[in-house]
């Protein structure tokens, strides 16, 4: 029973989704997207690319870091150092890939919300330079990562 009402009910909010973007009517914009834009050009070519290359970098780096961090934990295993001891050694590692997806989460999630608040000041932000906007969009990621920074000071 559960998994019918699920499924009814998930395709009756895809149903409601994608009719919700027919719009019979045509609509004209009242503004000029080209000329009126909030966030300029120059943030797009210049940001995106630093943006893939940073995660990257950082794809890299966690690959890295965990397959040294396996090969240490072997070799001391080899070694024949007693369990209370790794456990002590890799204790903050441990909390911090615990709290990776947070991390991502807090990220995602303050992206989210700083572009839902450019969207509802974007006829404050129209004839503005369009880094008030980008302004908006870092404070936003610095107050995500500051409230990480102390998830990760309180477990550590």
């Amino acid at each position: 029973m559960k998994k019918k009402l699920l499924c009814a009910g998930s395709l009756l909010l895809m149903f409601v989704a994608v009719h919700a973007q027919d719009n019979p009517q045509t609509r004209t914009l009242d503004y000029d997207p080209e000329k009126l834009k909030i966030i300029p050009d120059k943030v797009f070519e210049i940001g995106l690319p630093l943006f893939f290359l940073f995660l990257l970098l950082n794809t890299i780096v966690t690959v890295m870091k965990n397959r040294s961090a396996h090969r240490l934990t072997e070799k001391m295993i080899d070694k024949g150092v007693s369990e209370q001891t790794l456990l002590q050694l890799f204790k903050d590692q441990h909390v911090v890939t615990k709290l990776q997806p947070m991390k991502w989460f807090l990220f995602s999630f303050s992206v989210a919300a700083a572009l839902i608040t450019i969207h509802l000041l974007r006829t404050y932000l129209v004839n503005q330079s369009g880094y008030l906007a980008m302004g908006i969009l870092l404070f936003f990621l610095s107050v995500a990562f500051l409230v990480y920074y102390q998830m990760l000071s309180k477990r550590i």
